[in-house]
């Protein structure tokens, strides 16, 4: 097709508020790569037969059947129209280019991009479910995620990724949504990655990012087949800078203002997480706790309560001093 010049192309995967968007932003600093400076929904999801609304509002989800030739060419066209280089320069290649993307909404895509770029590479991310699951939480309080306002068959406003049986969350509490998106986000990548050889898929620890950066950097460059190039070592020679859709600057813990809402659905995330840490201890890399710490979390959270906000002063129907934008009843105050 004329207007395919990629080469290889690195397609990031993770459930939505993995830290894919850090990764992304570190990962595009490298010179050997081009991307189209941000997530592809525009380009995706303004083709006929791709979006939403014409699945009837089923899922994001994308089969390889969906990827005709006709829809191959136009999103070579798209991707092609918007490269740029780690300089944010636009590009018109004339030759095979390496080609970065990333949206979590690809997490029910993979055989449809497998379909589309033979050769892609895929670098999918974990992250610690406890703070992965609060995070997609506060992304929903936030406000600034709705994806979908005003979803047809839902009680108000969707956000982040759609997964197939959707509705069967109505009436049920922000923790069963969260949970529900974590689990089928991993599921799918995890389903559909242990089809393709393995040299075409890595698995990468969120905390290994964070705690050894050029490490895990340089091997996901190995893994590519790209240089470590002088801009992504310079990247990786200072701290990491927030994602530009951080919500509230990262701190150890975070999660427990969460607390009980993650600890209720923790028995529904097990089997997903056991199978992360599968892939995990093949490749040798720490596994995700599994093991719930509830006498120590519980401990760290009522000791945050106690020093942190006066409960006697606190109405219980009024917002929550720590933040969270429940009332405090339904926060703290069930620990007073």
């Amino acid at each position: 097709m004329k207007n395919n010049c990629f080469d290889r192309p690195i397609i990031i995967l993770s459930a939505p508020r993995s830290g894919s968007t850090l990764l992304y932003e570190v990962l595009s600093k490298n010179s050997h790569l081009l991307s189209i400076g941000g997530e592809s929904h525009a380009i995706i999801e303004s083709i006929p037969g791709l979006n939403i609304a014409s699945k009837n509002f089923e899922s994001n989800a994308l089969t390889a059947d969906d990827a005709t030739p006709i829809i191959t060419e136009m999103l070579y066209s798209g991707f092609k129209k918007n490269l740029q280089s780690s300089t944010g320069s636009k590009i018109s290649p004339v030759d095979k280019v390496r080609f970065l993307e990333k949206t979590p909404k690809n997490s029910l895509r993979i055989d449809f991009i497998n379909q589309l770029f033979p050769d892609a590479l895929f670098v999918y991310l974990v992250r610690d479910p406890k703070e992965n699951i609060s995070s997609i939480m506060e992304a929903w309080r936030s406000n600034r995620f709705r994806t979908y306002p005003g979803l047809p068959g839902w009680n108000g406003d969707w956000s982040l990724l759609l997964p197939k049986n959707w509705k069967q969350l109505l009436g049920q509490p922000l923790q069963n949504i969260a949970a529900f998106q974590w689990c089928e986000a991993n599921e799918s990548i995890i389903s559909s990655l242990q089809k393709l050889p393995k040299e075409r898929w890595k698995i990468v620890h969120y905390e290994n990012l964070i705690n050894d950066t050029t490490t895990t950097l340089k091997s996901i460059c190995n893994f590519a087949q790209i240089p470590f190039d002088q801009q992504l070592q310079q990247a990786c020679s200072q701290p990491l800078p927030h994602s530009q859709f951080t919500l509230s600057a990262p701190k150890k813990n975070k999660w427990l203002s969460n607390y009980q809402e993650v600890h209720s659905v923790w028995p529904s995330v097990m089997p997903t997480l056991q199978r992360i840490n599968s892939l995990l201890s093949q490749d040798k890399q720490l596994l995700l706790a599994e093991e719930w710490q509830q006498l120590q979390a519980q401990s760290s959270i009522q000791k945050s309560a106690n020093t942190v906000i006066n409960h006697n002063k606190v109405p219980r129907n009024a917002d929550c001093p720590c933040g969270s934008k429940k009332r405090f009843k339904h926060c703290h105050g069930q620990l007073s």
